[in-house]
């Protein structure tokens, strides 16, 4: 059994909103993290507001550095973006955003883009928003097909979503989209919340599993490493049996990192070397 290798782990600039993305990529190469997860929200890289020479400028800045985006993440939590809405055209726009960030990911040099199933109304039968929801992500997909981009759809928690919130409907959104390219990706703070486990995901998606979060929480929370309860060392042993070759993105996310994200960077990183030492 060989343990993950640091070089499998990626850093996400999600924490450091408050900060230039410059200051995220120098601190990625001070804290010798040579792959990132490159966060689409604004200020950084956020799709409706950039164009193809800022996206090419910051290529630039990245390569500059030696550092390599391993997947790119639009932000599809806090803005008005849900391919699955039940307004006709909040939905459209979402759909072309998506296909705009795909185009991004494209123009960054990565293969991988990370998406969710939106969410639908809770008053509504969650039938309804999970046909909208597979229609999007098919006309996403066609796109992504079509630049070579492969996409992995990620479990969100129930206060996230109504639709894809654990394995079961993970595995039922890919079955029914049936694309060669949307994989899986198991965050580990979405996965404890449902209750399920990483060798469950191993052996419901085996190498379509291609993408994993690997974040601390009580369960929830997307913590650094040590601020919650998960069991890093035998997450990263689990991890290891499956001889998983993927990236390992460290998503710092909660609201208490943001004057600080260096730290929580550092002390989160320090936690993953501890565990495959002793592992």
């Amino acid at each position: 059994m060989r343990m993950p290798s640091m070089t499998q782990v990626a850093g996400m600039n999600l924490a450091y909103m408050f900060f230039p993305l410059t200051h995220f990529l120098d601190a990625m190469v001070e804290f010798e993290v040579g792959s990132i997860e490159l966060w689409g929200g604004s200020p950084h890289l956020y799709a409706d507001d950039v164009s193809a020479a800022d996206v090419a400028r910051v290529r630039r800045e990245i390569e500059h550095r030696d550092l390599r985006v391993v997947c790119y993440t639009p932000e599809q939590c806090v803005y008005p973006v849900n391919w699955a809405a039940a307004d006709d055209h909040a939905r459209e726009r979402s759909v072309r955003y998506f296909e705009r960030s795909v185009e991004i990911a494209a123009e960054l040099g990565t293969g991988m883009m990370l998406v969710s199933s939106g969410w639908g109304y809770r008053t509504e039968p969650p039938d309804e928003a999970w046909k909208r929801s597979l229609d999007s992500l098919r006309r996403v997909a066609a796109r992504a097909s079509d630049l070579g981009i492969g996409l992995v759809l990620e479990a969100f928690q129930p206060v996230e979503s109504n639709l894809v919130v654990d394995l079961a409907t993970l595995g039922r959104m890919l079955a029914e989209i049936d694309s060669a390219r949307v994989g899986a990706c198991l965050d580990t703070v979405s996965m404890a919340v449902a209750g399920d486990s990483i060798d469950e995901y191993f052996i419901t998606f085996g190498e379509t599993l291609s993408h994993i979060h690997l974040n601390d929480g009580d369960p929830a929370g997307h913590l650094t490493w040590g601020d919650g309860s998960l069991p890093l060392p035998e997450y990263l042993e689990q991890i290891a049996r499956r001889e998983y070759r993927g990236h390992l993105t460290l998503e710092i996310a909660d609201e208490r990192y943001r004057l600080d994200p260096d730290d929580a960077t550092k002390r989160g990183l320090a936690a993953v070397r501890r565990a495959l030492t002793q592992g």
